[in-house]
């Protein structure tokens, strides 16, 4: 069997392109197992504590609108159990949905923050929330934060006290997006 001229280049074009296509393969694996082994170095050595990052997220980013998921209200820095002093600060956010003043009307999957002290879930799902009669130290039960706040500063007298949070619209009817209900202690004022 003869080959040609023709052929014969034509076979050492082929043999070359098959040559280059495996080097390409290789660069591009090699590219690829680099670029891994960087993000998985990169991930171990940034360790992160998740406990000190929800604490340390900021108010703009809390009120963000979030993308659809589990819809929840939470406490961001004090939990079932805690022992505090009057006044208080409380820190709280919502995911799955965006935190919006009252002014701003109706905006679908938005909302604001309600604290229920000392009070159950409201029975009634059409009705909004209530209002405390104004400075009425004693008997809080419904702080609303129709402004978009995310926290705030409670003043409680000392004992046991529950709360919750209680998400709502523009028109503080409840979306029944809520924290779990926690039990903290105030502690007697020292002068």
């Amino acid at each position: 069997m003869t080959i040609t001229l023709k052929q014969s280049r034509y076979l050492k074009s082929a043999a070359l392109l098959a040559v280059m296509a495996l080097l390409t393969a290789f660069a591009a694996a090699q590219t690829s197992t680099a670029t891994t082994a960087k993000a998985k170095d990169k991930t171990s050595k940034e360790k992160v504590d998740t406990d000190s990052i929800i604490s340390g997220i900021s108010a703009s980013e809390r009120t963000r609108p979030f993308p659809v998921g589990e819809k929840t209200a939470y406490f961001v820095n004090i939990k079932d159990g805690d022992q505090v002093k009057s006044p208080f600060r409380v820190a709280f956010a919502v995911t799955g949905m965006g935190v919006a003043p009252v002014v701003a009307g109706d905006i679908p999957d938005t909302g604001h923050h309600h604290i229920l002290i000392d009070m159950p879930m409201p029975v009634d799902i059409k009705a909004p929330i209530p209002f405390d009669k104004p400075n009425e130290f004693a008997h809080q039960h419904y702080k609303h934060f129709g402004k978009g706040e995310t926290e705030t500063l409670l003043d409680l007298p000392p004992g046991k006290h529950t709360l919750r949070l209680l998400f709502a619209d523009h028109k503080h009817v409840p979306y029944y997006i809520s924290s779990k209900e926690i039990n903290i202690v105030v502690l007697e004022k020292t002068q």
